[in-house]
C-alpha cells in the first residue's frame, strides 16, 4: 500500500469511524488494511443474521493477531470495531472502496482471503456470506480466477485452477509483503498454510 496517496477521504472516514481527529500523519497502512478488514469480518458475521459465538472468536483471534500486544494498537483497535459496528461500513460499498483504494493485490487477497476464513469458522459457508465476499471481491477489481481458488477451496465445490491457484500463492507470499508491516507477512503465511491444507 502506498502511504504518500492516502487521501483526505480516506483521513476524512477514519476520523468518522474511530470517532477522534486523526491527521494523515496518523494513519498506518495497518490502520487503513486493519479498518477494511474489520468491516468485512463484520459483514460476513452480520449478512447470515445469525453472530455465532465462533465468528466472535475468530474475529477477536485475528484483531490479536493484527494487535502485536502494542496497547496503542488494541484501543485503536477496539475504537474501529465499535466505529464499524456504529457506522455499517460493511454494507457501505463506496466506503470499502475508498479504504481499499491503494491496496495491492496481494493486500485484497488477503482480505478477501481472511472474510472466507471468517464464514467457514462456523463448519460452512452460508450462501449469503458467499455471495458477500464475491461481491466484494469483484467491486475490489481482483481477478475472478483467483477468487474462484479461494471459493472453491474453502467452499470445497467446483474444480481447482491449478495455475491460478500457482498464482495466489505467490501473490500471498511473504515477500509480496515486505515493504510492510511484518503483521502482513505473517497473515499472509497463515491464510497460505490454510489454503494449502484444503
Amino acid at each position: 500500500m502506498d502511504t504518500t496517496t492516502i487521501s483526505t477521504e480516506v483521513v476524512e472516514l477514519l476520523s468518522r469511524i474511530s470517532r477522534q481527529k486523526l491527521r494523515q500523519q496518523d494513519i498506518t497502512p495497518l490502520v487503513v488494511f486493519l479498518t477494511a478488514l474489520i468491516s468485512v469480518l463484520r459483514g460476513v458475521m452480520i449478512i447470515d443474521r445469525t453472530i455465532a459465538q465462533a465468528e466472535e472468536e475468530r474475529l477477536q483471534k485475528t484483531l490479536k493477531a493484527f494487535s502485536s500486544g502494542d496497547p496503542h494498537r488494541i484501543e485503536l483497535i477496539q475504537r474501529l470495531v465499535k466505529g464499524v459496528s456504529k457506522q455499517q461500513v460493511y454494507f457501505n460499498p463506496t466506503e470499502l472502496l475508498t479504504l481499499t483504494a491503494f491496496f495491492s493485490e496481494s493486500e485484497k487477497l488477503l482480505l478477501i482471503g481472511s472474510g472466507y476464513e471468517m464464514s467457514a469458522v462456523d463448519g460452512h459457508i452460508d450462501l449469503r456470506e458467499q455471495m458477500y465476499l464475491q461481491s466484494i471481491a469483484n467491486r475490489l477489481g481482483l481477478d475472478s480466477r483467483h477468487i474462484a481458488v479461494i471459493d472453491t477451496l474453502f467452499t470445497k465445490e467446483g474444480t481447482l485452477d491449478s495455475e491460478a491457484f500457482a498464482e495466489v500463492k505467490a501473490l500471498l507470499a511473504p515477500s509480496e509483503f515486505s515493504s510492510s508491516d511484518p503483521v502482513f507477512a505473517k497473515a499472509g503465511k497463515h491464510l497460505l498454510t490454510l489454503l494449502t491444507r484444503k
